[in-house]
């Protein structure tokens, strides 16, 4: 046995002498068999033979390789289970690129060794072979580059399943049943470092630095299935993984990385094409056996063992062939080189250093996976992965149907047969065959990658004071409670191709991105910094680009399907606070949304083409946004917000297969039949719930304060002129008869309308029917590109995006709020006049060195924005109203706002002054157990419960003790109860606490009728339970005067040319609603998401606010200051409302801002105007009488603001009416033609009674209650 074994060996270390060495001459050699030793010297090895045992990309070659001594020793004794070693003592590898794609590789000399013999003895002993190398430099010579690899004590051994060395027997196993064999192998080294250097030439003179890794020990893990029958590699899984990494990089270094990469992308593009167009079908993936094959083939061999190594097998089988990457930590160090001579001049930050922190990153390529097969056998299969692949699956099956309307397309075009052929004969005969299918499986390649955690952190500066580093990009994973397992990014990419290469249509490629739980911090530093690099950047590259003549390819970019998921995303805008600033103002704003989806196809939920539709239809009921409106706000060169692109991509008229349909394009059988150009992408964007915070005020106690509470937010995206052009070149290039064209698109409709029908697929949220089934009957009755395109290219702006907001949105606002939003503004607009001028900067340098380039680039930039809001509220939390100490007389606050708080008079006032059983507050309540020289009887708003069981009511009783109840429940904290029941009610009824700041005051007021409704979390933000339950140490700091401003059909259009930005603003109704004095946090949690309901009986009427605000150089015709601050104009039109007297002063305070004044140049205009007044405010002796309401009418009024800051007031007529009514009512006092005004009132003052007559009738059930709880209790 020893003896077959030895000749096997020598026989087998003869030819692999022969098959990797040269030149291979009997001095160098030294043998010793019997002792199983042997020793070769200044060996030359065969560069193809390595080229076709390590794979190497076609990209590279080796051109020559060296090894200085070599030694081996073979067990003769213990072949089967003790490898043979080789030892080599130092490897020098020479290498290059190259700029076309080398011939492949060969044939893997084991398997060439074997003879494609049967896996044997002989093939065990050879693939059982331990390597070991001392030293291995590779130097690499690129065309930009030279490169330089050194390794140290590699070592190349058989491990078992587990990874670890132990019997050579262990090391494989083997499946008789599905004749194949799996190995195992690692391959280690101690270190490894990476040298690149960027080529000296005389021609050009390049400032590069060079770049420097050193690594510490690593290791690849491969996993080998070859066949039985032939020793050839089936599939190959092959894991590299790195400890930690810690590299620091300069500025001038990571530049030149991009430069190398640059340079080597075109060949390796190249590259991946050949192995694509070559691959067999081996190589494809193959899903394992099921268990019912390996039960019937274990059956038939009636073998324990095989059938247990077939399960051990299927344990560790290798599917299909892939690589993987695993990185357990890499510290990333960008900085700035300051001691190279930098190209910027006057940079804004010198010495600035960010950090990057990265934790558990997997990157996974699999370059042979059948495409719509399942991704479970993958490495990490997650829930990112599964959901990936229900949307690709979607996508795959749209392209299987295009493809068939595609061949019927084909075949529609080549015509009938001639007409003298017989009928016989058939179109076969004449007409040429269509292309037959491929052979072979549509093949994806696909890159997942994933990062665990991952923390990039702000710049730092040497000037700056030693702090920890805050954060610019985190995972908010742990704060959030989110499962471990769930990375903070999952990106997955794939690509398409025939492994024949065939000639035939291939979806396009799609990218899947999935962000958890993350933040950014838009901190002004950083990004001004990052601003800077990346110009810098761009610009180095353009130039490296020039020197090595690198062909930056002009083709149009192609289409790639992309969906981006996000889940708890988070954005916060700080701002600089300074010694000076109030302790109470926030710290920063926070965005932040609990699930979005951002999209270029039309398979995600809300982001289809029929929500399109819906959205288009709800923007168009808006005369605002017609075309032809050119009125004030708006414009004559103002740019249409609905361009009709987005009416084409709604009813699917701007596919391929229209095109083809209208003639436009041949239709082919191509592999690029059905793609189309980037530029003709439509971007959806939906988020489920966004809201916005302040955050970091003192008295929040680290908890954020609400802005706007959440509701859902659609957003739609395109780039009409890029869409003009290329139907503009479709239509040029075009030759084709469109006299079949219409029933081409007919054919067209009708399949995609059965497939709208009868598709199984269930959407979470469904538009209304009248846009998803109602559609047109000719899709040719929809204006069409020849009609888009008639405009001159000015009304056609690079992008165009439409905001729909669909939900009730309430915000508030307090005065140091409404002064950091002003600071936020000043910030953001110096930050974006910084980043413009580093623009500018680097823009004229280029100019400099290439003026040919500045003409072709001077065409400015458009957008065009289009926001459409249904209604909305915005509360206004001013200081609170003083009143004089026991003043019986509850005047203003008693009236409700759908009374207007100013349109009663004095006697109806004090009549519901003195009336305790009816008067009432819902918007501030107070216990009727308040410690006050005048108690009064308030009623908390409430409803009954469904279930009688659960039915309570709350109420407070003049001089009433509560009783051990009612007292235990003011003891609960609101946050539990908040979280058990939502309802308004009982809120206010076990939130005793919060009441007594009303009370203190003596101040009632009564909320608007909608906020007696259930308390839900559509109109709030997730943070506003926590924000409404804080506690303060003094009630009276809780109380606020709020004043609501109620808005509806809000339509707001934006167009920006260059540096000109032009805002126009139009609000159909805006009511004010005056609440007085009340809790800040039981006003918090009052708040519903119910909409503003019309107070009219209904038809159209005009808007009364409209305004437009320009800036830039085209607010430079209204005056000289313009251009820089802005010039706003303001018309106010035919305006009906209330204020009481003290709420416009309020008003003012709130708007006082102790910053340095910017003076903003403005035109107002107020016409027909009636304002009602009401003069709330103390007096001196408290028994004189209530001051008498009177109206303010305007007829014409115009105000003026020039660069200096004063104001000039004028008008074309004045009408003399009169200012102040003698009558004790307001409805007297109005003129006749405002009797539809008095009939609104009237009708709100019923609605008023009705809720006094229901809080009356809870009052007596809940005194009834209290009756029967006494009796029971005597009982």
């Amino acid at each position: 046995m020893v003896m077959g074994s030895g000749v096997c060996v020598r026989s087998s270390s003869h030819l692999w002498s022969r098959r990797f060495a040269k030149n291979l001459s009997p001095d160098k050699i030294n043998l010793s068999t019997l002792k199983g030793e042997g020793q070769l010297t200044n060996l030359e090895l065969d560069e193809e033979v390595l080229q076709s045992l390590l794979d190497l990309p076609t990209w590279l070659a080796i051109n020559r390789v060296e090894c200085n001594k070599a030694a081996i020793r073979i067990p003769w004794t213990k072949l089967k289970t003790h490898p043979i070693t080789l030892t080599l003592d130092k490897v020098v590898m020479e290498m290059s690129t190259c700029d076309e794609p080398r011939p492949p590789n060969g044939p893997s000399p084991i398997a060439t060794a074997s003879g494609q013999s049967e896996y044997g003895f002989a093939e065990k002993v050879v693939e059982g072979m331990s390597l070991s190398i001392n030293s291995i430099v590779i130097r690499i010579s690129a065309k930009a580059f030279n490169a330089s690899f050194e390794l140290s004590q590699l070592q190349v051994y058989s491990v078992n399943t587990s990874w670890s060395i132990s019997d050579l027997r262990f090391t494989r196993i083997q499946d008789p049943q599905r004749g194949e064999i799996l190995t195992f192998k690692e391959i280690s080294w101690q270190m490894i470092r990476i040298e690149a250097d960027a080529i000296q030439s005389a021609e050009h003179e390049m400032l590069s630095a060079p770049i420097r890794l050193i690594t510490n020990q690593s290791k690849i893990r491969v996993t080998l299935k070859r066949r039985i029958k032939d020793c050839n590699v089936v599939a190959s899984k092959l894991i590299l993984i790195l400890d930690d990494l810690l590299w620091v990089l300069t500025d001038s270094q990571l530049k030149a990385m991009v430069q190398y990469a640059k340079s080597l992308s075109e060949a390796m593009e190249k590259s991946a094409q050949q192995r694509k167009s070559m691959a067999t079908e081996d190589q494809v993936s193959s899903a394992a056996p099921s268990a019912q094959q390996v039960r019937t083939q274990q059956a038939s061999t009636a073998a324990e063992q095989s059938a247990s190594m077939a399960k051990l097998f299927s344990a560790y089988d290798v599917c299909e062939t892939s690589h993987h990457l695993q990185i357990m930590h890499l510290d990333l160090h960008i900085c700035d080189d300051i001691h190279v001579k930098d190209k910027v001049s006057n940079k804004r930050i010198t010495g600035g250093a960010m950090q990057l922190s990265f934790s558990s990153i997997t990157l996974d390529y699999y370059p042979f996976h059948r495409a719509g097969d399942s991704c479970e056998h993958w490495m990490h299969y997650s829930e990112a992965t599964k959901t990936r692949e229900g949307w690709v699956r979607n996508l795959l099956d749209e392209f299987n149907s295009n493809v068939e309307m595609l061949k019927s397309a084909v075949r529609d075009h080549q015509g009938p047969p001639p007409a003298h052929c017989s009928p016989q004969h058939g179109n076969a005969s004449f007409s040429p065959p269509l292309p037959e299918s491929p052979k072979t499986q549509l093949t994806s390649s696909s890159v997942v990658l994933r990062i665990a955690d991952f923390s990039i952190y702000q710049v730092s500066t040497a000037d700056q004071r030693r702090s920890s580093p805050k954060t610019m990009i985190s995972c908010n994973k742990k704060s959030l409670y989110l499962p471990p397992e769930m990375p903070a990014i999952h990106v997955e990419f794939t690509e398409y191709y025939f492994p024949d290469g065939k000639d035939y249509p291939i979806p396009c490629p799609n990218l899947y991105l999935q962000l958890n739980a993350l933040q950014l911090v838009l901190d002004p530093r950083s990004l001004v910094w990052i601003n800077l690099f990346a110009l810098d950047l761009r610009q180095s590259l353009e130039q490296f680009m020039e020197i090595y003549k690198l062909s930056d390819s002009q083709k149009p970019e192609e289409h790639v399907d992309i969906k981006v998921d996000g889940l708890m995303l988070k954005v916060v805008i700080p701002i600089d606070r300074g010694a000076s600033c109030p302790a109470d103002l926030p710290r920063s704003i926070s965005v932040q949304t609990s699930e979005m989806v951002a999209t270029n196809t039309r398979h995600p939920a809300n982001c289809t083409r029929s929500h399109l539709e819906a959205l288009l239809q709800a923007f168009e009921q808006q005369p605002f946004f017609s075309p032809c409106f050119s009125s004030f706000p708006r414009s004559s060169s103002s740019v249409p917000v609905l361009h009709p692109v987005f009416q084409r991509h709604a009813h699917e008229q701007d596919t391929k297969l229209h095109d083809i349909y209208r003639g436009l394009v041949v239709p082919t059988l191509g592999a690029d039949a059905l793609k189309m150009p980037a530029a003709t992408d439509f971007w959806a964007l939906h988020f489920a719930q966004f809201w916005v915070d302040y955050e970091g005020t003192r008295g929040g106690k680290g908890r954020p304060q609400p802005f706007v509470d959440s509701f859902p937010l659609t957003v739609w995206a395109s780039q009409p002129a890029k869409i003009v052009q290329h139907q503009e070149k479709l239509r040029c290039g075009s030759s084709l008869s469109r006299s079949t064209s219409g029933e081409g698109v007919t054919r067209l409709q009708k399949k995609r309308l059965l497939k709208d029908y009868y598709s199984t697929e269930a959407h979470d949220a469904t538009p209304p029917s009248s846009n998803g089934l109602h559609k047109p009957l000719s899709l040719d009755s929809l204006p069409s590109s020849a009609s888009s395109s008639s405009p001159s290219s000015s009304k056609d702006a690079n992008v165009h995006v439409l905001v729909h907001v669909q939900k009730h949105l309430s915000a508030q606002v307090s005065h140091r709020q409404y002064v950091f939003l002003m600071q936020l503004q000043r910030s953001i607009k110096a930050l974006q006049q910084t980043l413009q001028q580093d623009l500018e900067k680097m823009s004229s340098k280029k100019d400099r060195m290439d003026p040919s380039q500045h003409s072709a680039d001077h065409q400015p930039f458009t957008v065009c924005l289009g926001l459409l809001l249904k209604s909305a509220e915005v509360s206004l939390l001013l200081k609170p109203v003083p009143h004089p100490e026991g003043s019986r007389s509850p005047m203003g606050s008693e009236l409700s706002p759908s009374e207007s708080r100013g349109t009663l008079d004095a006697g109806e006032g004090a009549e519901k002054g003195s009336d305790g059983a009816g008067s009432g507050s819902e918007g501030a309540a107070a216990k009727g157990a308040c410690d006050s020289p005048s108690p009064r009887l308030v009623c908390c708003s409430g409803r009954l419960m469904r279930d009688r069981s659960q039915s309570s009511f709350s109420v407070s009783y003049k001089n009433m003790k509560k009783s051990p109840s009612l007292q235990s429940l003011d003891n609960i904290s609101i946050d539990s109860y908040l979280m058990e029941d939502g309802d308004t009610y009982s809120l206010l009824e076990r939130g005793g606490g919060i009441m007594n700041a009303s009370c203190t005051h003596g101040l009632y007021t009564r909320p608007p009728f909608g906020l007696i409704e259930r308390f839900g979390y559509g109109g709030v933000s997730p943070d506003t339970v926590s924000a409404t339950s804080q506690s303060t140490d003094d009630p009276t700091k809780d109380t606020v005067s709020v004043l609501v401003l109620k808005v509806q059909s809000v339509c707001v259009a934006m167009e920006a040319f260059g540096e000109s930005t032009a805002v126009a603003l139009e609000v159909g109704r805006v009511t004010p609603s005056q609440l007085g004095n009340v809790s800040l946090r039981q006003y918090l949690s009052n708040r519903t998401g119910g909409e503003v309901g019309s107070a009219s009986a209904g038809g159209l009427h005009s808007p009364e606010v409209r305004a437009r605000l320009e800036s830039g150089p085209c607010a430079a015709a209204h005056s000289p200051l313009a251009e820089r601050n802005g010039f706003l104009q303001l018309r106010l039109h035919g305006y009906r409302s209330s204020f009481l007297m003290s709420t416009l002063r309020n008003l003012a305070h709130f708007l006082e801002d102790d910053s340095a004044p910017q003076v903003l140049p403005m035109e107002i205009s107020v016409r027909d105007t009636h304002v009602n007044l009401k003069d709330d405010g103390p007096r001196d002796n408290p028994s004189d009488s209530e001051p008498s309401p009177f109206t303010l009418h305007v007829d014409s009024l115009v105000i003026h603001r020039t660069d200096d800051g004063s104001f000039s007031i004028g008008g074309e007529f004045f009408s003399h009416l009169p200012d102040i009514s003698t009558s004790t009512s307001v409805a007297d006092s109005l003129p006749l033609r405002n009797s539809n005004m008095r009939v609104e009132m009237l009708v709100e003052e019923n609605e008023c009674l009705k809720v006094e007559l229901s809080r009356t009738k809870m009052a007596l059930a809940e005194a009834q209650m209290e009756k029967d709880s006494l009796l029971h209790q005597k009982v």
